[in-house]
């Protein structure tokens, strides 16, 4: 009868763990989890997955950090148990897992569609940096650095280039001239079928307990600099708690640390922490560096503005309770888009969408959001 036990409660065991469900996760979904396949509980697969950034895979079971496996080498090896994250470059692949030895692949997808990618001034218009795509047609890459001006996109041959003399968005122009880019920091995106082209600066902003539900809600700071340095001027945080700066609202880039109220943030530590007031806030994506300072003007100086109309699409008013004033307009990249002196601007040749504007005075600041429609 001991017997009969132990051998069915292996055997439930064994079932029971058999009876499991394998995900991938990473930086390419934001750190969620992407299921896997499997016909004997074992072996898993996806098959043709994007990964669209570049950065580090992991898999998990049961989608808990209970079990998981990782580990230093690509495209091929043996994932342990909190092993490291897999760094897997940005492309298709499909992709085997067997949880049983950890052994796993990255077998890229062979597509019949050409390869677009971009050079420039970043290196010397040198072997092309390669965007991703999922259907030979819309091709992206996210928050690349481009550390000096000047771009084109070109095919996997390097026979093709396409240019343009809009920026950040136009038409790709075969042969076209260097597309005059900043430098910065940008999401890039390329058409094939129009051809055209689109570069986003990269937003950054904090994310924290100041929200509600905490973490939930990211506050965007401001770029004048192609998305190198940002700021948030009045920044309340209500009560002691933790925060991260973060690209994208995403977690595939984010920084932490200690330090606090001057210091410098790292990519993926832990979270700041943090204490209650209202701050002036700096923060450098390259160098890491940031600072909490005293805010340099309090809620009781905020000045009084109305817009109108709002939504609009052509011309806005500012109804402004001072005589000399200048209003910034940013987009939620945080990349300043207008500015004016007067009462009135024109937004017609703004993309439509959600902006926020600044207006600063001598007797203070107001803040606030206008839609382009």
């Amino acid at each position: 009868m001991k017997k009969l036990f132990t051998f069915l409660s292996i055997l439930f065991i064994t079932m029971s763990s058999r009876a499991q469900v394998v995900t991938m996760i990473g930086d390419f979904s934001s750190w969620s989890d992407v299921a896997m396949t499997s016909a004997d509980n074992v072996n898993w697969t996806v098959t043709n997955q994007l990964f669209n950034v570049a950065g580090g895979v992991k898999f998990r079971q049961d989608a808990t950090w209970t079990v998981n496996w990782g580990a230093a080498d690509f495209p091929a090896g043996t994932g342990t148990q909190d092993g490291s994250n897999i760094p897997v470059p940005a492309g298709n692949y499909d992709v085997a897992f067997n949880s049983s030895t950890g052994a796993y692949t990255f077998t890229p997808v062979v597509t019949n569609f050409d390869v677009i990618g971009f050079n420039g001034g970043f290196n010397a218009y040198g072997t092309p940096e390669a965007l991703v795509s999922a259907d030979g047609v819309q091709y992206g890459k996210s928050d690349f650095y481009f550390n000096a001006n000047g771009v084109k996109f070109v095919n996997s041959t390097m026979s093709q280039t396409f240019g343009g003399t809009m920026f950040p968005m136009g038409a790709a122009v075969l042969n076209g001239p260097e597309i005059p880019l900043t430098a910065g920091f940008y999401n890039v995106g390329f058409d094939k079928s129009v051809p055209g082209y689109l570069f986003q600066q990269v937003p950054v902003s904090l994310i924290g307990d100041f929200s509600t539900p905490a973490f939930g809600v990211d506050v965007a700071m401001v770029s004048t600099d192609g998305g190198v340095n940002f700021t948030l001027n009045g920044f309340n945080i209500p009560t002691d708690g933790n925060l991260k700066f973060r690209a994208n609202e995403s977690w595939a880039t984010n920084w932490g640390g200690s330090g606090f109220p001057t210091g410098t943030a790292t990519l993926g530590a832990g979270d700041l922490a943090v204490t209650a007031g209202t701050y002036d806030v700096t923060f450098n994506r390259v160098t890491g560096a940031f600072n909490f300072g005293a805010a340099s003007l309090t809620e009781n100086q905020l000045v009084k503005v109305s817009v109108s109309p709002n939504p609009a699409n052509e011309v806005v008013n500012f109804n402004i309770d001072a005589e000399n004033f200048t209003i910034t307009l940013v987009d939620m990249a945080g990349k300043v888009v207008a500015t004016s002196t007067s009462n009135d601007m024109n937004i017609s040749s703004l993309n439509n969408g959600l902006y926020t504007y600044l207006v600063n005075t001598a007797n203070g600041v107001a803040t606030g959001k206008l839609i382009k429609q």
